[in-house]
């Protein structure tokens, strides 16, 4: 066997190997085996399923004004209460997360993929792409989010979601230095180099072995995004800016409590707990997925 192929034969061995370095049921046993983490996911999994099924959950219409009912405590009627139009809590929370984590959870979506596509362009391939990708993120990164959102919501029409895009714009840039970072880490590996040389092209290469590492550490960033979304998305409903009344949504019911805070601390409490509770469920599962990946931490 001449040298150019035992070299050769290296460079094979060294891309299967790289090829096999990913999650496997190692990986798998350790997310599942932390408590915390699992308690996040089912927690968070069970609150977006009652939303789901909202309408087996509650019969009462979350705009049904009952002026006699107002501002009740928690009872088997009316499990979290009213509020002060004496409309169901409990219908208007889970009809509400409806709006919320679907919001939530597609501008951080759309955020990630095309992220992910950016940062696996520029850091992959560098040079030009580098040169001329990383400005843009640089001018998306800069836009203050509350801009971006009146921008959208004016443009595709107020009050129907639409700013869920703006979040999404809002987030790109994020999730593509992040992938960008990893993808020039990655590139410049021998094994990579070992791939170029066996003639394999660079698509294969991006999805088998650039991208099949970044993926896990890309689902813990989404975790994080997934949180901030949550909040952001809140906030804007807090602020009146997204859904249009009688639909509800959480920002929304939280903001229509505020007045009634200290008279009946239950309005306000029992929604603002469920946003915190979906916010650090989300956490504790992005921690331990976080955890399970460099185990060698713990």
């Amino acid at each position: 066997m001449s040298f150019g192929s035992r070299k050769k034969s290296k460079y094979a061995r060294d891309v299967e190997l790289a090829s096999k370095h990913a999650p496997t049921a190692e990986f798998l046993r350790r997310v599942v085996s932390n408590k915390l983490a699992m308690a996040g996911l089912i927690v968070f999994a069970l609150i977006c399923i009652a939303c789901i099924l909202a309408p087996l959950l509650t019969s009462w219409d979350y705009a049904e004004f009952d002026s006699k009912n107002r501002l009740a405590t928690p009872s088997a009627a009316h499990p979290f209460g009213t509020d002060n139009f004496g409309r169901d809590t409990l219908s208007r929370l889970l009809y509400g997360g409806r709006v919320t984590l679907k919001v939530a959870f597609l501008s951080t979506l759309l955020g990630a993929a095309a992220g992910a596509l950016i940062g696996l362009a520029a850091g992959y391939f560098g040079g030009r792409a580098d040169l001329i990708l990383s400005p843009i993120l640089d001018a998306l990164a800069s836009v203050p989010l509350i801009v971006l959102v009146f921008a959208v919501e004016i443009a595709l029409g107020w009050g129907k979601g639409n700013f869920l895009y703006a979040m999404a714009i809002a987030a790109t840039p994020h999730f593509a230095r992040f992938v960008r970072t990893m993808a020039m880490n990655i590139a410049s590996y021998e094994y990579i180099q070992a791939s170029r040389a066996l003639g394999i092209g660079n698509a294969v290469i991006i999805i088998r072995h650039v991208f099949h590492n970044i993926a896990p550490p890309l689902v813990v960033r989404f975790t994080t995004g997934l949180a901030e979304a949550l909040i952001t998305c809140t906030i804007m409903g807090y602020l009146g800016i997204g859904i249009t009344p009688p639909v509800p949504e959480w920002g929304q019911v939280i903001n229509s409590m505020l007045n009634y805070m200290l008279v009946h601390p239950h309005t306000f409490i029992i929604p603002s707990s469920l946003v915190a509770i979906c916010v650090i469920s989300i956490n504790l599962f992005g921690d331990g997925f976080r955890d399970a990946l460099d185990p060698k931490e713990n």
